[in-house]
């Protein structure tokens, strides 16, 4: 499971708060800290929009006002949310305005879009946060935290999983044909002959193209391919899946986690997504039913609707949460940018309950090595929890 925490892992119990060295405070007032999101809720890979805008605070508002309990000795924190629409440049625009006002960015799906703010956020020296997608242009930079494991990482770790679960079956993969998916790529097919997989190929698609959907189906039925692992937009694997069935193939499908395991996708996908098995940064709603009860009863109080998305939102906060209270027992209430990511970087064994554990260091800000799988049940229109907080298989 995760590793165990090292020097600088808790907080700080010093005599005193240590010295402020930095002096950017925007987004932080006396009473209230400001946080921002982007999300693709048009687009590609369009989120419901309406999960961002009213759960986007939730956490916090349990925290401050359910609990009465102060962040930083602020007694609010609010989240400012922007749609990306999928696109780089739309997805930098809304950083750079939401930077304007807000303390820390993150980001809440799209590879592309994440890899360009994270760039963005590191040339303007402003902490961002993300679920882990590409390492392309991301590792190294100082300003930038993976709160979950990249696709890179993850590809090992679904190689085991595909021999363990699927023994002998010929596999394949199809995975988008651009630069941010090329590590994906690479991990993966390290994975694949590190655990001796009767693999066939791996298929490149280019994005925003749909004539390689009947091409690949073709090819991978021709093959007897049985298991195919799809590293696209979550619309590419719904209407690859669809074609692919009218065609007679129907493989196991099985990924790396961001937005794949989304319950909205079935919702459109299914039936032929059914038994689809994807790693996930979150459980399933039927794991957090029984361990994260604090999420269902905000949900209640606030009138917000308890969806996986709100539960995705949830567990960055409480990251981000889990930190300023490091933070706090390290320097006290004077939170600055520059200081916040000096922090950030020393801190291991962070544990949420939601997202994977985190040990970062100077020289890794990739700090996961958990991931929760899920599966997809088309009867219920859900994916449910196979596997949480699972780091080998």
């Amino acid at each position: 499971m995760s590793k165990a925490g090292g020097a600088g892992g808790g907080p700080a119990a010093a005599s005193g708060p240590a010295k402020v060295i930095g002096t950017t405070r925007t987004g932080v007032t006396a009473d209230k800290i400001t946080l921002a999101i982007h999300a693709p809720a048009t687009g590609a890979a369009p989120l419901p929009v309406a999960s961002f805008e009213r759960a986007r605070d939730m956490y916090w508002r349990w925290i401050t006002e359910a609990k009465g309990e102060k962040v930083l000795g602020r007694s609010k924190v609010e989240v400012l949310f922007k749609d990306d629409r999928y696109q780089p440049s739309t997805a930098v625009q809304a950083c750079r305005e939401m930077a304007s006002s807000a303390f820390a960015l993150a980001g809440g799906g799209g590879t592309d879009q994440i890899q360009a703010c994270g760039r963005f956020a590191e040339s303007s020296k402003v902490p961002y946060f993300s679920a882990g997608v590409t390492e392309n242009g991301l590792r190294g930079l100082k300003y930038y935290y993976a709160v979950s494991m990249s696709y890179k990482q993850q590809g090992g770790l679904l190689a085991q999983y595909v021999k363990k679960t699927f023994p002998g079956k010929k596999t394949a993969a199809i995975i988008t044909d651009t630069p941010n998916f090329d590590d994906a790529r690479d991990g993966w097919e390290a994975g694949e002959k590190a655990a001796g997989l009767n693999y066939y190929k791996t298929l490149r698609h280019p994005r925003g193209d749909t004539s390689w959907y009947n091409t690949f189906a073709n090819e991978l039925k021709g093959a007897g391919v049985e298991v195919v692992y799809i590293n696209s937009a979550p619309v590419d694997y719904i209407r690859f899946a669809d074609q692919a069935s009218q065609q007679g193939f129907k493989p196991q499908y099985v990924g790396v986690g961001v937005t794949m395991g989304i319950n909205t996708i079935l919702e459109s996908g299914c039936p032929e997504l059914d038994k689809g098995t994807f790693f996930s940064p979150f459980p399933g709603l039927d794991w957090a039913q029984s361990n994260i009860p604090d999420f269902f009863a905000a949900a209640q109080k606030f009138g917000i609707t308890p969806d996986d998305l709100a539960l995705a939102l949830w567990g960055i906060a409480k990251t981000q949460h889990e930190l300023f209270k490091r933070y706090e027992a390290t320097y006290g209430k004077d939170l600055t940018r520059e200081d916040f990511r000096n922090l950030v970087e020393k801190q291991t064994a962070v544990k949420t309950g939601v997202f994977p554990d985190l040990n970062y260091s100077a020289t890794d800000h990739f700090g996961a090595n958990q991931v929760h799988v899920l599966k997809a049940d088309c009867a219920a229109k859900r994916y449910n929890t196979v596997a949480a907080f699972a780091s080998g298989f």
